[in-house]
């Protein structure tokens, strides 16, 4: 069976901004609790924090927009996008605005409309989110510029240098791909996500030594063994094809 390579977008916000002297500290608090827990891809989580500091400041836009993240996180776009408006009507920041409706739109396949939100600004989570759609157009040199674009502009964004290499993977490109996934991988905050696409790289390349290596980081025994038959069995479909 034939797999494909997933592009991961970058999602990461910090939300500041709360009102209100009396429970400022508190909210505050909470949201950065909140954010440290979607960072940890734990939504669910996170989202009971982003709620709690609701109750304390209700009319705070950054909070909302926090419980719209979480939704998308956990794929629930319905609810996402109607938390979206409440930020939107709470005067969350236009530009994480945007980011936010043009990522639903990816997710739920509507490439043009995201395309849309995304160009609106150019900040390095909309540009990382246009490389990904033009990487799922198949137009990969053009993704490629919008990944770079990002590293320059902020040069410890993980997600562009994860998705460089995953773009590079997509042709081949195998030593350009393993550099920008170390990059990745290199970083306090790579999970064994990052790792997984290195190691696919590495797999890819013929260096299963290697690959076996990054896989042992995160999982060992049969969870180990799994994740090298897979990739045997990419292996095996590619040279069928």
């Amino acid at each position: 069976m034939k797999r494909n390579v997933t592009l991961l977008v970058g999602l990461n916000f910090l939300l500041f901004g709360c009102t209100g002297p009396a429970y400022e500290s508190d909210s505050v608090h909470l949201i950065r609790v909140a954010q440290k827990a979607r960072n940890s891809s734990n939504p669910e989580a996170a989202l009971n924090f982003y709620k709690r500091a609701k109750e304390l400041d209700p009319d705070n836009g950054q909070i909302y927009l926090g419980i719209s993240e979480a939704y998308t996180d956990m794929k629930l776009l319905d609810a996402a996008t109607e938390y979206l408006k409440m930020a939107e009507n709470y005067g969350a920041s236009e530009d994480k605005i945007c980011y936010l409706r043009g990522k639903i739109y990816l997710l739920s396949g509507r490439l043009d409309l995201a395309e849309k939100e995304f160009s609106k600004f150019e900040t390095a989570d909309s540009l990382n989110a246009m490389g990904a759609i033009y990487d799922n157009k198949r137009q990969h040199e053009k993704a490629q510029k919008f990944y770079k674009q990002v590293i320059a502009k902020e040069p410890s964004y993980i997600d562009a240098y994860n998705n460089l290499g995953l773009s590079l993977l997509l042709q081949n490109k195998f030593k350009e791909a393993i550099f920008y996934l170390e990059n990745a991988c290199s970083f306090p905050d790579a999970n064994r996500n990052y790792r997984s696409n290195l190691a696919l790289a590495y797999g890819l390349s013929g260096n299963m030594r290697k690959a076996r290596e990054v896989y042992a980081k995160d999982y060992e025994d049969e969870g180990l063994e799994e994740r090298m038959a897979n990739l045997e069995d990419i292996l095996a479909d590619r040279q069928r094809q």
